[in-house]
């Protein structure tokens, strides 16, 4: 009788989940028309910033830059407040990432502010803000206008000159 339950259970997977499964490893098939192509990853203004950041940095973190805010969070919750919590970061990233080597943690976000904020804008800043906190991670905000130096971009990042 067990036997029997589990094999009409590892059918039922096998039909239903392996449908899923088959449809999910197709190949993508463009329309006719439609064209991919690679793009950059970062504005001119993110690329200096970037460089900054790595320069100040570079002895004490990795920096990674447009990193989903779902790739380095852990939620831990019942299974509906889970969904909920990631379905609202789901499409959300922040600027820049500083990661220790050697955890691999994220220790600081840096967010890069850039005047005033739409609506949409806005209510993305404060779900970033309030998931990060939440995670006990630093949030640095910079001015987009603002030419920054490896020194004060150190100091604005919490190490000192003899860190």
């Amino acid at each position: 009788m067990f036997v029997g339950a589990i094999g009409v259970l590892l059918l039922l997977w096998l039909f239903f989940g392996g449908a899923r499964t088959r449809a999910d490893t197709a190949d993508l098939v463009l329309p006719a028309g439609v064209s991919v192509s690679a793009g950059p990853l970062l504005s001119e203004r993110d690329l200096s910033l970037y460089n900054v950041i790595r320069l100040a940095v570079q002895d004490h973190f990795l920096v990674f830059a447009q990193v989903p805010l779902w790739a380095f969070l852990s939620v831990n919750a019942d299974r509906q407040d889970r969904r909920r919590i990631l379905n609202r970061v789901a499409l959300k990233r922040v600027d820049f990432v500083l990661v220790h080597p050697g955890s691999r943690q994220v220790t600081q976000v840096v967010q890069v502010a850039e005047g005033p904020a739409s609506p949409p804008q806005e209510e993305r800043r404060r779900v970033i803000e309030s998931v990060v906190r939440a995670a006990g991670i630093a949030l640095v905000t910079l001015q987009a206008e603002h030419r920054y130096s490896a020194p004060e971009m150190a100091a604005l990042l919490g190490l000192g000159p003899e860190d």
